[in-house]
């Protein structure tokens, strides 16, 4: 089914976080998984919200504010209608949510969490799941996407269906470790979140040989555009580091770091990509930020990006700054070219021959 489908099917719930939070200290208990964020109340909220919506393995997708937005009132509206409902307004928006109650003249109640407080939901108790495989994500979509990207694992969310219980739970419950709590289990469940394993991730050519896979997303397609025609406009080009959302340093960044006397462990002071020019009547180190949303290379960024450089021993007139983006005419240069730092540039995707320098001009 798809997220614009009417109807999907949506599974029977147990009474509450607390009875979800029973199943999971059973399911993936922090004995087995080592944290306790796969058993905890957040844990309970991602299973109780997901069931409640009926995301399961490829039916609704949720974010992780489609769980921070739930209350306990919500959930208590348990006909298939207000179930679907909920998901629908969720997904356009948390305004929707309060229109969808204020419509229905029933209070929404007081959310599980205030604020923008989905990290412990997102970062924490989503990311143990999946590694543990009771949470798919989709690796298709761009890190930024609004767009839904978890679902629960359908043997997982079985163990989650009220009418399992006793000796029958008990054995379902150890069928679906062993298969998915094992060694080879992580595995697949790593498998299924790694992004390079898109249809959709980006492979880019690098100007020294070599090709490299990028997650899927318009911050990868615009660094695509960097590495394969901006970077061989310069002398000697060698990408020395490319930053990939969620991910430690890449070995092969790693080592070209360390071959250079690069401290490896402020990686992440470091910009979406570097890349030095090594002919000796350039060397330049390129910093380039990529702009698919947000994030050029402003004052504050630079200084600290020329902090960075000055203790690893290069020097500032070495360094070079280069914001890029998709386009001129784009909202994301619109919004951030006013933004860019003295003494820095901007590349543009669909311009690439060109260069724009952004500096003072001094009369003296």
């Amino acid at each position: 089914m798809t997220e614009h489908d009417d109807d999907w099917i949506l599974p029977a719930l147990l009474d509450s976080r607390e009875a979800y939070q029973e199943r999971l200290k059973k399911i993936l208990p922090q004995a087995t998984t080592g944290v306790t964020s796969t058993e905890n109340l957040a844990a309970a909220s991602i299973a109780f919200a997901a069931m409640y919506m009926g995301a399961i393995g490829d039916s609704p997708r949720f974010r992780p504010t489609m769980v921070t937005w739930m209350s306990d009132e919500i959930v208590a509206r348990r006909s298939d209608e207000e179930r679907r409902a909920y998901y629908r307004a969720a997904r356009r928006g948390e305004k929707a949510v309060e229109a969808l109650f204020a419509q229905a003249g029933v209070l929404r109640g007081t959310s599980w969490y205030v604020g923008n407080s989905r990290e412990q939901v997102r970062d924490e108790s989503i990311k143990k799941m999946a590694e543990h495989g009771a949470v798919l994500e989709r690796t298709d979509l761009a890190k930024t996407s609004p767009t839904g990207r978890y679902s629960l694992e359908p043997g997982f969310a079985a163990l989650l269906d009220p009418h399992l219980a006793g000796e029958t739970f008990d054995a379902a419950v150890i069928a679906w470790q062993d298969t998915h709590l094992s060694p080879t289990g992580k595995r697949r469940a790593a498998r299924q979140r790694d992004p390079n394993r898109s249809t959709k991730s980006v492979t880019v050519s690098l100007p020294e040989g070599g090709q490299r896979i990028l997650h899927p997303g318009e911050s990868s397609a615009i660094l695509k555009g960097v590495l394969e025609f901006f970077a061989p406009k310069l002398q000697d080009p060698s990408v020395l580091f490319i930053s990939q959302p969620g991910e430690k340093v890449n070995p092969l960044d790693a080592k070209a770091l360390k071959e250079m006397g690069l401290a490896v462990d402020q990686a992440a002071l470091l910009p979406d990509c570097l890349i030095a020019d090594l002919a000796p009547e350039r060397d330049e180190f390129w910093f380039i930020e990529v702009v698919a949303t947000d994030g050029p290379i402003t004052d504050a960024r630079k200084s600290d990006l020329l902090e960075w450089a000055t203790s690893q021993n290069l020097k500032a007139e070495q360094c070079r700054f280069l914001t890029a983006f998709a386009s001129r005419t784009s909202s994301e240069a619109k919004k951030c070219l006013p933004q860019l730092a003295p003494g820095s540039y901007a590349w543009f995707d669909d311009e690439p021959e060109n260069l724009l320098t952004w500096d003072v001009i001094s009369f003296e």
